[in-house]
């Protein structure tokens, strides 16, 4: 053989080494490319759970059947009596008028009757809708006596003269923010309520006169509200979207309420910076905070009690996902059950009476469950493995509740009173500027509270704010 030429043996060894060695880089490049097809399957998964929850928030959740434990029976429904299938009867100073309905013979065969008695009945129903004029609109005409006066060298009058032949009066002005706020309407709606139920023509710059008006009157009651939900023991806090037209930085409405009296604040056309929380939350910082699991309130209390209605909501939401495997789903359904389970049972210790070394043990027990059902499992899909992060990185602050009488372990409370707003953000659309938003702030904290609190009284409660010391 040649020197320097290679053997057979020696060329078929060099392409063994060689095939070898490209199958080992190929080995490698196929464990990349099976690592970066999981973690794009993993993100695709992720981006249609995300795509599946903004159009249940856009067209609305299909309904289906919530997923049941079988091991939670149904609690037995009580029966209804009769009496709740009818009108109760009106109070005495409620009648209007009485109708008398005699009877003196029979009315098939005219024959004189014995034993009468007189059966009662009321019915109750509006005046006819082409009257209601007569009975709202109030139509005074004043003759103001002036005169002059020599000592004085000036012109006086009775009671101070309007600049304009016709003004609107205090009643009316109290109408519209109840309109307005309570009842949701919008500036047409207000317009053609008043039109066609009183014949009172508002134009839409007087609406705002009136409403903007109304705030700075109410804006000592503004701050009396803003006083007493700070001294309350504990502080409901959720924020929404409120558009402002003519600002691009305040986008957003808050909303705080105590644990202890309906009376809420509402802060609109603000901004999502922690900045507002901390306006909401005022100087008392022992105040413990209950909110959602929103960053900006993380480092805001020193007692802070994270609400259990918003995970066990993602956790179901994510159990009807169209878009997860088959094991993917079990391990979700597994830890909704687990975390409603845990749910269930410390509902049922705060309805008990406060026994705090009691509720210490419970707690224990409870953290032990609730350490278990957070553990990140291989089978979890990507949002049920942050969902179970951020309960074990929020576990101290999910059990509060338990070490303080009369806190409650959800902030349904602020979401209830929220949702009044965002039905009147869908017929308003928000606020032209952050002036007009300001004043809808002062009415609606002031409005709402005192509606909450006495729906039956509510106009003679709102009336004595006007007043010169109101009870």
């Amino acid at each position: 053989m040649p020197k320097g030429q290679l053997t057979v043996e020696q060329r078929l060894r060099q392409t063994v080494t060689r095939l070898k060695n490209e199958n080992a880089r190929l080995r490698v490049r196929v464990a990349l490319l099976e690592r970066e097809n999981m973690l794009l399957k993993e993100q695709v998964q992720d981006v249609l759970v995300q795509l599946e929850e903004l159009q249940r928030k856009v067209f609305g959740r299909k309904w289906r059947k919530p997923p049941s434990r079988s091991d939670t029976p149904n609690p037995p429904s009580s029966p209804r009596t009769p009496e709740t299938y009818r009108r109760p009867p009106p109070l005495q100073d409620e009648i209007t008028l009485t109708k008398d309905f005699p009877l003196e013979s029979c009315t098939n065969c005219h024959s004189p009757l014995s034993n009468l008695k007189v059966i009662v009945r009321y019915q109750e129903d509006v005046l006819p809708p082409e009257e209601w004029h007569k009975a709202l609109k109030r139509v005074e005409k004043h003759l103001i006596a002036t005169g002059y006066c020599p000592h004085c060298s000036k012109r006086v009058s009775a009671q101070p003269i309007s600049p304009h032949l016709v003004s609107l009066g205090e009643n009316v002005k109290q109408f519209v923010p109840y309109l307005c706020v309570a009842q949701r309407m919008s500036f047409e709606q207000i317009r053609n309520f008043l039109q066609d139920t009183a014949r009172l023509s508002l134009s839409d710059g007087e609406i705002n006169n009136i409403l903007e008006a109304q705030s700075h009157a109410l804006y000592p009651r503004f701050e009396t509200i803003k006083e007493s939900i700070s001294k309350q023991k504990g502080g409901h806090y959720d924020e929404t979207s409120w558009k402002t037209q003519q600002e691009h930085h305040g986008n957003f409405a808050w909303v705080k309420t105590g644990t202890e009296t309906p009376d809420t604040l509402f802060l609109l056309g603000q901004s999502r910076g922690k900045g507002n929380a901390q306006e909401l939350r005022g100087e008392n910082q022992e105040q413990i905070g209950i909110t959602d699991d929103y960053g900006a309130y993380r480092t805001l209390f020193e007692q802070h009690q994270l609400c259990w209605a918003h995970p066990l909501r993602k956790l179901r939401d994510l159990t009807q996902s169209e878009h997860l495997t088959p094991e993917q789903r079990a391990s979700c359904q597994l830890t909704y059950e687990s975390f409603a389970l845990v749910y269930e049972e410390l509902r049922a210790i705060l309805q008990e009476p406060f026994d705090l070394p009691q509720r210490a043990v419970i707690r224990q027990k409870l953290q032990r469950k609730f350490q278990k059902l957070a553990i990140v499992s291989d089978k979890d899909p990507p949002k049920l493995k942050r969902i179970k992060q951020s309960l074990g990185q929020n576990q101290e602050s999910y059990f509060t509740c338990l070490l303080h009488e009369g806190i409650p372990a959800d902030n349904n409370k602020a979401e209830r009173r929220l949702r009044h707003l965002v039905l009147k953000r869908k017929v308003s659309f928000g606020s032209k500027t952050q002036k007009g938003a300001d004043a809808m702030s002062i009415l609606c904290s002031v409005l709402l509270s005192l509606w909450w609190a006495k729906p039956r009284n509510f106009f003679a409660e709102y009336a004595k704010l006007f007043q010169p010391n109101p009870a």
